[in-house]
């Protein structure tokens, strides 16, 4: 996904949130965006030992980590004993907050 694209996501997301969705909801809507042009390609099955979006029993022990700990490591990157997540997912264009959203998506659907 582009840089402008993804700017022209959040830029509706926020415009949305004035329209009676709340700014959580834009932060989810952004996520599940940004889930879909980068992490879906890992977390969609489970590629490389990611746990797939919706698999409660793989997402659990890593959400009893913390929000923060998931995001710092999907910003920095993680090596694990069950695969790897390279930073930002890959796409060094991803901003922080758009990282944070895609985590707090892909939690939102997994708990």
């Amino acid at each position: 996904m582009s840089r402008w694209a993804v700017s022209a996501g959040l830029a509706g997301s926020l415009l949305l949130a004035g329209c009676g969705e709340s700014p959580e909801q834009a932060e989810l809507r952004l996520g599940q965006q940004i889930w879909q042009g980068t992490c879906k390609v890992c977390h969609l099955n489970g590629l490389g030992g990611a746990p797939a979006k919706g698999n409660r029993k793989a997402w659990a022990p890593r959400i009893e980590q913390g929000m923060e700990v998931l995001i710092g490591h999907a910003l920095n990157g993680f090596e694990g004993a069950e695969g790897s997540m390279p930073a930002r997912g890959g796409n060094a264009a991803l901003s922080d907050p758009q990282v944070a959203a895609a985590v707090k998506y892909m939690v939102s659907q997994s708990r």
